[in-house]
């Protein structure tokens, strides 16, 4: 197989992948479902998670990759090595170089465990890079990275919000904080058992989310179908948005209050340009409706939205890899 080149985005919640030339060529969910010796994959992303809460003890399905870091290797080499056989067919993903995104705020070992995926796997990678996923995030937006003085990034992920300041190309500052969309479902799932011995899985606190979360209040319902605990029977609830929104108004108010915090510890001359270019939200749960609005109010800067925001890490991950050059400036080889 001819060289080729593909940039990785290792999201808690799904896996997204770019090929030199083609584009985005796969979007899966991060979930896999492997029988119970743990040795082989039997379903990937939405038809693995289709398992998840429902498998029977003989099926295992992992989530593999929690808070920014991977959580599950061996698992996770598993993922990679189905979907690797999905991208390259008949043949053998070997000899490619690789560009994956990891997280700026985690240890040399959190990250290398990144490169692992792709080194323990069947996959054979000629050359493998880590680039920071707040420059793959930057670069997908299309902004000047080397010119800038200043670029402020909220990527609002699944199980992590990671807030950034660039500046002439490199990265001033950036947290990594443990929370994100994943929290809303687990918030709904435990508050629905608390007050109403209502039980639900985390899938259906997701659709719940999808629903009815909001970052202004909202006057809508959704029916869901759960488990009486006293009753030990299925019962159907009717779910109003009104008892939603105080579960993730701290949530909120926390993202935006670190936000603030990042803020006030800037230099001025990076501080000023930020406020003159506006905040940038990325990622898949800066798509909660009025979630731009509630940042603005709270941190007294412009926010920029982003079309497609759960895809500018690996639309960044696509341009490094069409051009190497630049991407040499950023990108760090892992040795094989």
């Amino acid at each position: 197989m001819a060289k080729k080149t593909f940039g990785i985005d290792f999201g808690t919640n799904a896996i997204k992948v770019y090929k030199k030339g083609e584009g985005v060529i796969l979007s899966e969910r991060s979930a896999v479902s492997l029988l119970e010796n743990g040795k082989r994959a039997i379903a990937i992303g939405e038809k693995a998670y289709e398992m998840f809460e429902k498998a029977p003890p003989s099926i295992h399905v992992s989530l593999p990759l929690s808070r920014g870091v991977v959580a599950h290797l061996d698992e996770m080499v598993s993922l990679w090595d189905y979907m690797g056989e999905h991208i390259s067919g008949k043949r053998k993903l070997t000899h490619c170089q690789f560009y994956l995104a990891v997280p700026a705020d985690i240890t040399e070992v959190e990250k290398r465990a990144y490169s692992k995926i792709i080194t323990k796997s069947q996959t054979k990678p000629k050359k493998v890079f880590l680039i920071d996923k707040p420059i793959a995030d930057a670069v997908g937006l299309g902004l000047d990275i080397d010119r800038s003085r200043g670029i402020m990034l909220v990527n609002l992920g699944a199980d992590t919000t990671e807030i950034t300041i660039l500046s002439l190309g490199g990265i001033v500052v950036s947290k990594l904080i443990p929370y994100g969309g994943n929290d809303f479902d687990r918030n709904i799932q435990n508050y629905l058992r608390k007050k109403y011995n209502f039980v639900i899985g985390l899938k259906t606190a997701e659709n719940i989310k999808k629903k009815l979360v909001s970052a202004s209040e909202i006057a809508d319902s959704i029916d869901v179908i759960g488990r009486d605990v006293l009753k030990g029977l299925p019962v159907e609830m009717t779910i109003p948005a009104d008892e939603i929104y105080p579960l993730t108004k701290d949530i909120f108010s926390s993202m935006t209050s670190e936000t603030r915090s990042m803020l006030e510890h800037t230099p001025p001359e990076i501080s000023k340009e930020i406020r003159d270019n506006g905040i940038y939200l990325t990622g898949g749960t800066s798509l909660i409706a009025g979630l731009d609005q509630f940042f603005a109010n709270r941190v007294n800067i412009r926010v920029n939205t982003v079309t497609h925001a759960e895809k500018t890490v690996v639309k960044g991950l696509g341009y490094l890899a069409e051009h190497p050059k630049f991407a040499g400036r950023y990108a760090v080889p892992i040795e094989l």
